[in-house]
């Protein structure tokens, strides 16, 4: 706590916060959606009254400089509401001082720390020799899969089908597991729920080695529980790398967390609106998470969208162009979790419907 002592006219602050942020593309992420725009979200357990007055020493990166700037508070998200939401508590708060001249110093920090490519996130290579389990009818695949991970050091065992590859895991659990789709004696189909439905291999990530094209195929396989789609055909290093992206991401996520993970996948793959079909046709319920160039929160009961959320802000029923905004979305990661959701229904329609003006705005647009 501090005062002010530059006199009556200067505002009394009551509490000092540090923000800092782990890499560019964070930094970058927080400029686009409420840097700029005069305010952010300061998650916080110290809660202060509306209109508090407090200073925020803004810290770009490691060793810059901070950026003091003096803010208000103009929300408060307590304990109870932030359960009710299932969003961490804190504080909104407004900029009464960043100027013009502050936000093009985060400008330049900016662009200079991306062209220098820091904040670029790759998958790692394993730190250890990975298992990999490889199933495909065909051996010129098989041989062609299997190498840069031989080549790596990792150990590989291959199946001619997923009979075999099911018997193997069972026997060995891999830390991987990479299937052809058209198989004998078991397709790539019955392998996947065959280890889904074992507490052994339900989490161990899966891919498929496909060419598939329609998008309810593909859905059917995020539905199942596939972790990604590599097309046919593919060169051993991009398989390597997406296997190491996909690894990495699983092992990164809390397993309590990932259980609960009911779809997820690629909007390059399948497209929102087919998602938000299923969602609808099985009445779902729980949060469908959209990551493109921006973050979105769609929150359903029993498939129907109550609500939606673009980077932290909520869309009003009467902006319903930003609904169809998100399910134009062409790229990014989506995953749907199954929980309760409390709250209205802002937009008291079916998701049929939504789809079906979408459409029309699209065509319209398209003209």
């Amino acid at each position: 706590m501090s005062d002010n002592d530059q006199g009556s006219r200067a505002p009394r602050v009551e509490a000092t916060f540090k923000v800092s942020y782990a890499n560019v593309d964070q930094l970058l992420v927080a400029y686009s959606s409420d840097l700029s725009k005069g305010g952010m979200f300061l998650a916080t357990e110290q809660f202060l009254p509306v209109n508090a007055v407090i200073r925020v020493n803004l810290e770009l990166g490691e060793g810059s400089a901070e950026i003091p700037i003096i803010c208000r508070v103009v929300y408060v998200r307590d304990h109870a509401a932030a359960r009710a939401v299932g969003k961490p508590p804190g504080m909104g708060i407004e900029f009464l001082d960043l100027t013009v001249d502050c936000l093009g110093l985060i400008e330049a920090y900016i662009n200079e720390r991306i062209s220098e490519g820091e904040g670029v996130v790759e998958a790692p290579a394993p730190t250890r020799r990975m298992s990999v389990m490889i199933a495909d009818d065909d051996h010129g695949c098989r041989t062609l899969a299997a190498a840069p991970f031989r080549l790596r050091g990792d150990y590989v065992r291959v199946a001619p089908d997923g009979f075999e590859a099911l018997a193997q895991c069972l026997k060995e659990t891999p830390d991987v597991i990479v299937s052809d789709v058209h198989m004998p004696r078991m397709d790539g189909w019955q392998l996947l729920r065959m280890c889904r439905a074992r507490p052994t291999l339900s989490s161990v990530p899966f891919l498929f080695l496909t060419t598939l094209g329609g998008e309810q195929e593909r859905l059917r396989g995020y539905q199942l529980g596939v972790d990604d789609y590599i097309p046919k055909p593919f060169r051993g290093k991009e398989l390597q790398a997406r296997v190491d992206r996909v690894v990495s991401r699983v092992q990164r996520s809390p397993h309590a967390l990932a259980t609960q993970k009911t779809l997820r996948g690629d909007l390059g793959q399948v497209s929102l609106p087919s998602v938000m079909g299923f969602l609808e046709l099985e009445r779902k319920t729980g949060e469908l998470l959209v990551v493109g160039a921006k973050t979105a929160h769609l929150f359903m009961r029993e498939g129907h969208l109550l609500r939606l959320e673009v980077d932290g802000v909520l869309a009003e029923p009467t902006s319903i162009e930003v609904v169809y905004d998100v399910l134009s979305w062409k790229n990014g990661q989506f995953e749907f979790a199954a929980h309760d959701i409390p709250g209205d229904d802002l937009y008291d329609t079916t998701v049929t419907a939504l789809l079906l003006n979408h459409a029309r705005f699209s065509d319209e647009n398209n003209r």
